[in-house]
């Protein structure tokens, strides 16, 4: 009886410990700009959430991995969000990776939908139901320094429609109970944007509410404050409080300041065409006012005209001069479903990741075409053949599987070739190209050399390998099979050496589409460019064996301007004019000076020497290099674009331009950028 009684204990013991686990995920908000405790952000009620989460984790709990929108948190005020996934049994001690996603509602009703730019976030799956610490969406760490014992609150507020504020001579105080209504408090600007925030920290955490009343102001008691009642929170423990618009006052939607007699937008398809995107009979549309640049955003057809040229004529529009323009994209419809063009502005500075892919027509030839009081019709033409340009031609992403009723057995055989000159040419200029989610930043053309380049994405899942998105960094550079070569041998190389590297995949042509979409990596960094710009090519189906050739940066041009990706050739080498060879060094004036964008210098080298064409701002930081490398003696000449070391075009102002040979010559010249 005895015997019985223990393995029925035993039994018992093991079912309870067998068990299904509970993980409750926890975000914070406070760190990201724009996210408010809606619950709701999708027009049309879908039901997509203020942060969403998104990884290995998401099939466990009902959507699909790495899909945004298919696993919304739920708010539990403010800037916290929670989510919880039962995982089974099975499951208890795999390694999974999670990350968050943040999404804004904006005026013109569409939704900003942005991904982390940190490192994926590790989850074991534990063996019995956890509430994991809160996460800071896209940062690895608080907003403030936890100490022990003590209250810490986090304060923001959104300056942006408080239009008389100038950020350049006033700044931002906060008044309170927390420091006895002495509006001492300064809050601290996040960078450039409009968000200003906080942090106080109080005595030991207090077991009864702490009730706090504040205001935000502009300066000190000599200046200005809120109209708004006291605000008022009870404390109990560490927290962070939800941004607010300065006085409540919400953004204004769109108000026309003048009206267009037509606006016309006109493209050509054929690099579409071209690149097997698009095909006659697919319908075009322009969809425009994204940003606030109109009351919503507006969709029209654009008709068919002459050879490949698309247009449609809108008349009387409402616009508004003072605002960035108009923001718009193009989409093909076929067989009912839309395709949005694969479009990146490389111009774009703004902190809206959704408006970096739409584009932008500031209609300054709108405001020249103004006769008397009425304005004239205006064309906003995309006609540019071009990779860069931001007037370039549409090109679409091709959804259809490479042979959807083939056999299994049916495969398909592509090369992608990378061109990785570009980044050796970059870090020659003086850039560091920035490992955006790790530290495998490159700073030299011997790190390239050593640490090699890997391709990621879904590109590189084929019949044999599943695995999309590999993590950046070690875990990347230690997959073999992502692994690029330029040995002339492998993989289909053809030339060993040449900075040229390939990397094959076999393809099942009834479940693969042709539109591919990937990114490059020195080392397994995600150093190529910015956090979800990449490349996106269409395959041919007609060819068994084929060759889709990328450049590296080629996502990301306005920095990697030692390169021109439409000559496929550096663009910062200076040129060696000839003439008889000079008996001294010299440099020369710039010219034209003043110069917008572009300028050229000259310069001579009696004897050969590794030379340095720098220039600096009035504080004495470098703001470009032109040329940094040896150059045999002779007659040069340089061109400077006017971009900075990070690719942004130089603001107007005095510049300084430096010669540096070493110990054979130096000397600096000013000059001006004036737009």
């Amino acid at each position: 009886m005895k015997k019985m009684l223990i393995v029925v204990i035993a039994l018992f013991v093991s079912y309870a410990i067998a068990a299904d686990v509970t993980v409750t995920f926890r975000a914070n908000t406070s760190t990201v700009q724009g996210v408010t405790d809606t619950s709701d952000v999708t027009p049309g009620g879908a039901g997509l959430t203020g942060v969403d989460l998104r990884g290995t984790v998401q099939s466990f709990g009902g959507g699909s991995d790495w899909t945004p929108g298919d696993n919304p948190m739920v708010s539990a005020g403010g800037d916290y969000w929670e989510y919880s996934i039962t995982f089974p049994e099975a499951s208890i001690g795999t390694a999974l990776e999670y990350k968050f996603g943040f999404n804004v509602l904006n005026l013109d009703g569409t939704v900003t939908s942005s991904w982390e730019g940190t490192s994926n976030r590790p989850l074991t799956v534990p063996t019995v139901d956890t509430v994991l610490p809160v996460d800071y969406v896209n940062s690895e760490t608080p907003p403030f320094d936890d100490v022990a014992d003590s209250l810490d609150v986090y304060f923001r507020v959104n300056m942006s429609t408080n239009t008389d504020f100038d950020p350049a001579t006033q700044t931002v105080h906060m008044a309170g109970s927390l420091e006895g209504w002495s509006h001492s408090i300064v809050m601290n600007r996040e960078g450039t944007s409009s968000y200003y925030n906080y942090h106080w920290r109080g005595n030991a955490v207090a077991e009864a509410p702490v009730e706090v009343q504040y205001k935000y102001t502009l300066g000190d008691w000599s200046g200005t404050h809120e109209s708004v009642d006291n605000r008022v929170i009870n404390v109990v423990q560490d927290t962070t409080i939800q941004w607010v618009f300065y006085n409540n006052i919400m953004p204004k939607p769109f108000a026309a300041s003048d009206t267009l007699a037509s606006l016309t937008f006109s493209t050509d398809v054929s690099t579409a065409i071209a690149s097997s995107g698009f095909t006659q009979g697919d319908t075009l549309i322009v969809k425009w006012g994204y940003g606030g640049t109109q009351t919503s955003v507006r969709t029209d057809t654009l008709t068919a005209g002459f050879g490949t040229v698309y247009a449609v004529i809108i008349p009387n529009v409402g616009v508004d001069f003072e605002s960035d323009g108009v923001f718009y994209q193009y989409y093909r419809i076929k067989n009912g479903i839309e395709y949005r063009e694969i479009f990146y502005n490389f111009n774009y500075t703004g902190s809206d990741v959704s408006l970096a892919e739409r584009r932008l027509d500031d209609l300054a030839g709108a405001t020249l075409a103004k006769v008397a009081s009425d304005y004239n019709a205006y064309t906003i033409s995309d006609i540019a053949v071009s990779n860069v340009s931001p007037r370039r031609m549409p090109k679409f992403r091709n959804a259809n599987k490479i042979c959807a009723g083939c056999p299994d057995t049916n495969i398909i055989q592509w090369t992608y070739v990378l061109d990785l000159r570009p980044a050796y040419a970059q870090v020659t200029a003086g850039s560091t190209l920035e490992d955006i989610q790790g530290d495998i930043d490159i700073t030299s053309t011997d790190q390239i050399d050593a640490l090699g380049v890997y391709m990621n994405g879904p590109a590189t899942v084929d019949q044999i390998q599943t695995e999309s998105w590999t993590t950046w960094g070690g875990t990347l550079a230690q997959t073999e099979y992502k692994r690029m070569y330029d040995d002339g041998v492998t993989d289909f190389d053809a030339v060993a050496g040449d900075k040229i590297f390939s990397n094959t995949y076999i393809y099942q042509s009834n479940n693969t589409e042709l539109g591919q979409e990937f990114k490059f990596g020195i080392g397994g960094g995600d150093n190529e460019g910015g956090y979800g710009n990449n490349h996106i090519e269409n395959l041919n189906s007609s060819i068994t064996n084929t060759t889709i050739f990328s450049a590296f940066g080629s996502i990301d041009p306005n920095f990697y301007n030692a390169w021109d990706y439409d000559t496929n050739s550096p663009s910062l080498e200076v040129e060696l004019t000839g003439g008889a060879l000079p008996h001294q060094f010299s440099l020369g004036e710039n010219y034209p000076n003043p110069f917008n964008p572009t300028t050229t210098v000259e310069f001579k080298l009696p004897i050969g020497a590794d030379v340095k064409l720098n220039v600096y701002n009035l504080l004495g930081e470098k703001v470009a290099t032109i040329f940094n490398s040896y150059a045999q003696p002779g007659n040069y000449k340089a061109t400077w674009n006017g971009l900075d070391l990070n690719g942004n075009q130089v603001p107007s102002g005095t510049y300084l331009f430096e010669l540096d040979a070493g110990e054979y010559f130096h000397q600096v010249k000013k000059m001006t950028m004036m737009k």
